[in-house]
């Protein structure tokens, strides 16, 4: 009899002992989720009034005549220059476009692609950007956009309109969405796909109308 009590004590503090590393371990791992999403959060507010700011500044820029704007024989931009304000209506975007798609310019703006025609001229303009997940979109809302939709791409001295023709999904070593087609203005804009995986290149091909 003492015997089994003994053996039964056992067992239960055993349990307890287990039950109690379990229930440490399960708490450490959601404070770690906790602190992990906190991070993620802060970091998307801090993206998201980035990049509202980038935004006004240019404005403001565009109104000062301080703004960058094409020179003839070329495109003098260099990395960082900001260009534009593209605006995508059918999914409420409205981002800062910077020259060059280095990981700290793709950080808080989207990217011109260096070597690919500006905005207005003939020839293929190329603009990536990441897929934020929340507060900073840039163009994590890119694959609802349909064609025939309308984007926008405001320079210090002009509005330029283009109208979507083809959307399609290419891999990341496709680089024909580069080229362009002669006597044609078109805006492309590529991004990752899906989402949370981005094995693949989203690419949106709007011509100028």
């Amino acid at each position: 009899m003492y015997y089994s009590l003994a053996v039964e004590r056992i067992l239960k503090s055993k349990m307890f002992k287990k039950f109690t590393i379990a229930k440490a371990i399960g708490l450490i791992l959601i404070a770690l989720g906790f602190g992990l999403f906190l991070i993620s959060l802060i970091l998307n507010i801090k993206q998201y009034y980035s990049r509202k700011n980038t935004v006004e500044e240019y404005k403001e820029y565009i109104k000062s005549g301080e703004a960058f704007k094409e020179k003839k024989g070329g495109n003098p931009a260099v990395s960082g220059d900001m260009l534009y304000i593209l605006r995508i209506p059918s999914i409420d975007s409205e981002n800062p476009v910077r020259e060059g798609v280095s990981r700290d310019i793709l950080a808080d703006s989207l990217g011109h692609q260096e070597g690919t025609a500006l905005a207005g001229n003939e020839g293929n303009c190329v603009v990536a950007g990441h897929r934020n997940y929340s507060f900073g979109k840039f163009f994590n809302r890119l694959d609802e956009v349909e064609t025939g939709d309308l984007i926008y791409v405001d320079t210090a001295t002009d509005t330029y309109t283009y109208m979507v023709k083809e959307i399609k999904v290419v891999e990341p070593e496709d680089l024909s969405v580069l080229e362009s087609t002669p006597g044609k203005e078109q805006l492309t804009l590529y991004t990752c796909t899906p989402i949370y995986i981005a094995t693949h290149r989203l690419v949106i091909i709007a011509d100028r109308i």
